[in-house]
């Protein structure tokens, strides 16, 4: 069967996505980036519905939503999206061999027409975009850490850090009770030291020397933010930032390199 006749009804089946959700994500794979009124079209999930949907994915970790405006979104690689739920059937083997098989096959022939797609459309996982706007970075950052399964990496300032706990705090308190390791590294001293020494009741913060006006955020180790900060003090409504952003866990190694690392 050809990657471009899957049928939406085979993913919704063997993915454990619904109709729309299953018809959304399809259309990003075969048919690349794309504006939610484009994807309504495309796919004929409603207009009314389609914005649902597209967060529903979003929170699967199945679509990535790009900086900008009009809002376009893109599909995460099938093979990484679903290898928890080929996981969880392969560990059900004996009972599950044709779901296993047919799910394989679909994720297998998902992958194919993605890649096509990447041939002729830059590969978004590659990709770096650039943020100015301070309310789009403080978006981006609130996204990224809403989405964190596993590990928060954040090295940064003194006056970062200071700003980075005022701005997320409560999204910092949420990731440690999901579970989620949150490490910061920051240059404490008497401005900053009683929120470090709170804040390491419930995460990891350790002394760093972080000479650059800089914030680095690094999610799960696939997606990161370089945030240049313009804080000459923690007023939230400072001005002048420039931030970085990639989802590619290649790149993300990488650029981890160029800022101060956490003591292990």
């Amino acid at each position: 069967m050809e990657s471009s006749t899957l049928p939406y009804q085979q993913v919704s089946q063997h993915l454990g996505l619904s109709e729309y959700e299953a018809r959304v994500y399809l259309s990003l794979v075969t048919g690349g980036i794309s504006e939610a009124r484009k994807l309504s079209m495309m796919c004929g999930v409603p207009r009314t519905k389609v914005y649902t949907t597209l967060k529903k994915l979003l929170e699967r970790g199945l679509v990535y939503e790009l900086p900008g405006e009009p809002r376009k979104f893109a599909p995460a690689s099938p093979a990484e999206a679903f290898q928890q739920i080929l996981l969880h059937f392969k560990e059900r083997t004996s009972k599950n061999v044709i779901s296993l098989v047919e799910s394989d096959k679909v994720v297998s022939l998902l992958e194919e027409a993605f890649r096509k797609t990447q041939l002729t459309n830059a590969p978004h996982t590659e990709e770096v975009w650039v943020i100015q706007d301070r309310s789009e970075i403080i978006r981006k950052i609130r996204g990224m850490l809403s989405r964190a399964k596993k590990g928060v990496a954040v090295v940064t300032t003194e006056n970062g850090f200071v700003w980075f706990y005022k701005t997320f705090d409560k999204l910092l308190d949420k990731l440690v009770e999901n579970g989620v390791n949150v490490e910061i590294g920051t240059p404490i001293n008497s401005h900053n030291g009683n929120l470090a020494r709170e804040l390491n009741y419930i995460c990891k913060v350790k002394h760093v020397n972080v000479d650059s006006p800089l914030l680095y955020l690094c999610v799960d180790d696939q997606a990161f933010f370089l945030v240049n900060l313009n804080l000459n003090n923690v007023d939230l409504k400072s001005e002048g930032n420039l931030g970085v952003f990639c989802h590619s866990s290649t790149l993300c190694n990488l650029f981890s390199l160029l800022v101060p690392r956490l003591a292990k």
